[in-house]
Parts: C-alpha cells; sequence; structure tokens
C-alpha cells in the first residue's frame, strides 16, 4: 500500500505543484488587486519568454544545453504562457457562449456557474448552456466558494474571475498527460522534442486556459483516455482501468461529446478480450470490463438522463446557434474539400460570421480563435496562421508516410507501441475528424468548425510529425532534409509569434 502510495505521488506531483502554483497566484493577484491588469502582467510573461529564451541560446552555444535540460526548458515555457496569459485576460473578453455574469434573464456558463454557486444545486432548467453536463461548473462554483472564504470576496463578479482557475489547470493538466502520451510511446529524443514543442507553444492551449466554460477540462480528460487506454492495453490491470474509467466518467460529465472516444477505447478493449479467450486468460478481463462500467456509466450517463427524463432532452442534443452565423448556403465542396488559399491572410482574422470552409476554419481558430483583435499589428497572428498551415499539412503527410511505412514492412501488430502508431491514432485521428465533419453537415453554422472541438487531434499531429521529422535527420534524402528545415522552422517561428502576440500584444 505505501509503494502504491508513493507512485501515486510520484505520478501526480507535477500536476499538485502546477495546480499549487496556480492558485497560489490567483489569490495572491486577487487579493493585492491585479488580476487581469494587462499593463503589469504582460510586460513580465513577456520578459521571463525573452529570458528563458536567451538563457536556451546561451546553453546551446555552449553546448551545455542537455536533451533532459532542453525538455524542463519547453515543460517550463509551456505551463508559464499558458497561467500567464489566464492571468491577465479577463474572462469577460474573447470568450465563448459565456453570457453576463448573472443568474436574471441569461442562460450562459457565467449564469450555469453563478446559479450552482448561489443555490449549492443543478439548474432545473435545460436552456442555453444548462444542457451541458456540469462538472465543468460544479467545479468553477467550488473555485468560487473556496476563494471567497479565504480572501473573504462577496463581489461576485470579481470573484467569477477565480473560475478561471479550473480552465487554467485543465489546460495545464492537458500539456503533462500528453508529456506523458509521448513517453509511452517510446518517441526518439528528437521526436519526442518536436512533438511536445507543438502541444506546449500551439495557441489554442494557451486561450483554452482562459475561457470560462468546459471546453479546457474535456480536452484534459480527452487526453487523459488516449494515455490510460495506452497503459492499459500495455498492463491490463484493475489501476489503469480505474484511472480510464473515471477519465470517461468525467469526460462524458464535463461534455457529452467525449463519449465520442468509446469506440478508440472500446476497439482496444475488444483486441485485448479476443486475444485473452484465444489464450484461455479472458476471465480476469471480465471483471476489469465490470468495474468500468460501474464507475464510468454512473457518473457519465448521470446528467444526459436526468435532462432526457426532466425536459425530453436527446441524449446527444447540441444547441443550435444564431442564425447570423449559419452557412449552410454553401455547397459540399465549398465548404469541405475546397481550401481558399487566396483568402488564407486576406483578412488574417477569422469572421464567424461570414466563413464557410472547415479546413480554413480549423487551421486559423487553432491559433488566432474566432476574434478579431483591434489596435494591434496584425503580422504575428499571419505567421501563426502560415505556420500552423505548414505544420498541418506536414502532419498529415508525416502520419502518412509512417503508417505506410509501418504497413510495408509488416510491423503493424509487432509491439503494443506499433498498434498504436499504425492503427489506433490513425484511427482515432480520422474518426475524429470525420465526426467533426458529419456535425458541420448536421449543423452548417460557423461557430460550430472551430479548432476547440478536435484540440487533442493537434497531438495526433505532433506524434507523427515528430517520428517522420526524426526520421528525415537519421537517414536524410534532399527531399528530408528541406522537410525537416522547413518542419523545425515552422515550429520555432509558431513558436516565438504565439509568445509574442499572447504575452505582448494581445488587446481587448
Amino acid at each position: 500500500m505505501k509503494k502504491r502510495l508513493i507512485a501515486f505521488g510520484q505520478e501526480f506531483a507535477l500536476e499538485g505543484l502546477t495546480l499549487a502554483v496556480i492558485v497560489a497566484l490567483f489569490w495572491t493577484f486577487m487579493k493585492k488587486g491585479i488580476l487581469n491588469d494587462r499593463d503589469l502582467i504582460q510586460p513580465v510573461l513577456w520578459h521571463l519568454m525573452i529570458l528563458i529564451g536567451i538563457g536556451v541560446l546561451i546553453l546551446a552555444f555552449c553546448k551545455r544545453l542537455s536533451y533532459k535540460g532542453l525538455v524542463s526548458v519547453i515543460l517550463l515555457a509551456g505551463l508559464v504562457m499558458r497561467i500567464g496569459f489566464v492571468l491577465y485576460k479577463p474572462s469577460y473578453t474573447a470568450y465563448h457562449d459565456l453570457g453576463e455574469i448573472t443568474t436574471v434573464g441569461y442562460y450562459g456558463h457565467a449564469s450555469y456557474i453563478l446559479k450552482i454557486f448561489e443555490t449549492g444545486a443543478l439548474p432545473l432548467e435545460n436552456k442555453g448552456q444548462y444542457y451541458h453536463p456540469p462538472l465543468f461548473h460544479i467545479l468553477a462554483a467550488c473555485a468560487m466558494k473556496v476563494t471567497g472564504k479565504v480572501l473573504r470576496i462577496t463581489d461576485e463578479v470579481y470573484l467569477f474571475e477565480s473560475a478561471k482557475i479550473i480552465s487554467c489547470a485543465a489546460t495545464c493538466f492537458t500539456f503533462l498527460t500528453a508529456r506523458k502520451i509521448l513517453k509511452e510511446l517510446e518517441l526518439g529524443k528528437t521526436a519526442f522534442v518536436t512533438a511536445l514543442s507543438i502541444c506546449a507553444f500551439l495557441p489554442i492551449h494557451y486561450m483554452l486556459g482562459g475561457w470560462v466554460n468546459n471546453d479546457a477540462l474535456v480536452t484534459f480528460f480527452m487526453t487523459w483516455i488516449i494515455l490510460y487506454t495506452i497503459r492499459w492495453f500495455k498492463n491490463p490491470g484493475y489501476a489503469n482501468i480505474v484511472f480510464l474509467a473515471l477519465g470517461f466518467g468525467f469526460g462524458i460529465f464535463s461534455k457529452i461529446s467525449c463519449a465520442l472516444f468509446a469506440a478508440f477505447t472500446g476497439s482496444f478493449m475488444l483486441v485485448k478480450l479476443v486475444l485473452a479467450v484465444r489464450g484461455g486468460t479472458w476471465k480476469p478481463l471480465i471483471g476489469q470490463f465490470a468495474v468500468f462500467a460501474l464507475i464510468a456509466m454512473p457518473i457519465g450517463l448521470y446528467y444526459p438522463i436526468r435532462n432526457y427524463l426532466m425536459f425530453g432532452q436527446g441524449l446527444n442534443f447540441v444547441l443550435r446557434p444564431g442564425d447570423n452565423v449559419y452557412c449552410g448556403e454553401h455547397g459540399f465542396v465549398e465548404r469541405f474539400v475546397l481550401f481558399p488559399v487566396s483568402r488564407l491572410l486576406s483578412p488574417v482574422y477569422l469572421n464567424p460570421f461570414e466563413e464557410y470552409n472547415l479546413n480554413f476554419y480549423l487551421v486559423k481558430s487553432a491559433v488566432v480563435g474566432e476574434f478579431e483583435y483591434h489596435h494591434v499589428e496584425e503580422w504575428p497572428a499571419a505567421v501563426l496562421v502560415v505556420c500552423n498551415l505548414i505544420l498541418v499539412v506536414q502532419s498529415v503527410f508525416s502520419a502518412a508516410a509512417v503508417c505506410v511505412q509501418g504497413f510495408k514492412e509488416k510491423a503493424v501488430t509487432s509491439s503494443v507501441r506499433a498498434q498504436f502508431l499504425f492503427l489506433g491514432l490513425p484511427g482515432l485521428w480520422l474518426w475524429i475528424y470525420v465526426n467533426h465533419l458529419i456535425l458541420n453537415v448536421r449543423l452548417p453554422y460557423g461557430c460550430t468548425m472551430d479548432f476547440r472541438y478536435i484540440v487533442p487531434t493537434s497531438l495526433l499531429g505532433a506524434v507523427y510529425l515528430g517520428l517522420y521529422v526524426e526520421k528525415c535527420l537519421t537517414e536524410p534524402t534532399v527531399f528530408r532534409r528541406i522537410f525537416a528545415g522547413i518542419g523545425m522552422a515552422a515550429i520555432l517561428f509558431l513558436t516565438a509569434a504565439g509568445m509574442y502576440m499572447f504575452s505582448n500584444m494581445f488587446k481587448f
């Protein structure tokens, strides 16, 4: 038992430390009245990034930058950017479905949280955003309660800013979980650093932390499910199945779209069961599946069933956006097949009221969101959009190249790692994208195309880009040298432009 507790502590030590730092910073800044003080926080954050960059360059020049040191710097910079951005960005700016910070006449995420905060109970309506499962809103209300008690704050509007603690912690935990996935996949040093850099510095992760809604939390649980599906398939014990069940239960209790990952995990469970039946070792698996169902189903299905019984709300119900973002008058080819390169930087920012092309929307919303930032130089946003397009194209190519090579060498089932790299993860990536496409066929609205709904695909793409870049460097050809050079340059420019924009230039 003692060994298990020590192992548990070691497994989640970094998450615990990160959460402690986030809470301490929020409470200190709120107590001193400097939370959301852009003029104070932005210069500090920007200069921190400059100092980290200079430190890396000096260590590299002196040949003192080790692999572990570089990984640590990437982790530190990624976490600092996430936390720093959230500390200066008010919840009521550049938001999604927040509504007014009141419970009177509004049904956005803010009202949902305040309703739980004030009454201690779930809402008795399913209007607006109330149709969503409530885990994020319960945690946000708890963050408000604890913060209010500790700091003796009674102003609900100001206290509401503490709800960002949940989103900020979730996007940081997603990053730390992604790192564990890369370790489980046993990536080489070059592949690991490449993939981790994309997970660290793709701007959607900064933005997720600043939105007071359930997107960051469900993204964390989706990433958690990928991790524990891999771990359970490698070592099918009760500890891993319990963590996997908790991921599904709480993920669906955050947002119903997390159920999409059941096909991914279920496929590997089926494979493991078939192999166990052939080997005569299937009985322990049945017990594990029973434990999984007993944990995941009550937690995940409680709210959908509750709302179905109370309001007749369908289990896969999605609130229709307003008619002002409808784009269904454009044809299928125009929306899902073509890519309007001529409009890539004209304008630089997205307009959800006019845009209609899914892939175009995904590329842009992953780095600049759905917002226009006035009185800001546009060049950082332009660099982000171009670099992200390059990385998306390279990631898709890399995934195809890696998988084709795996099938050619008949290595698809040679190991657990191979089964995930050549079958599981490409299948999951395709499954998420196809389901997102189907959603946009069913709901042809601008905001429905947002990348925030399929953020885990960035991790999957990063894995394959890392693998292929490593191959380019270990088995070089002229094409591979050019490919790796372009990819590395795109990551560096995306990192620098993202840091500059989101720590120095982001205005509201």
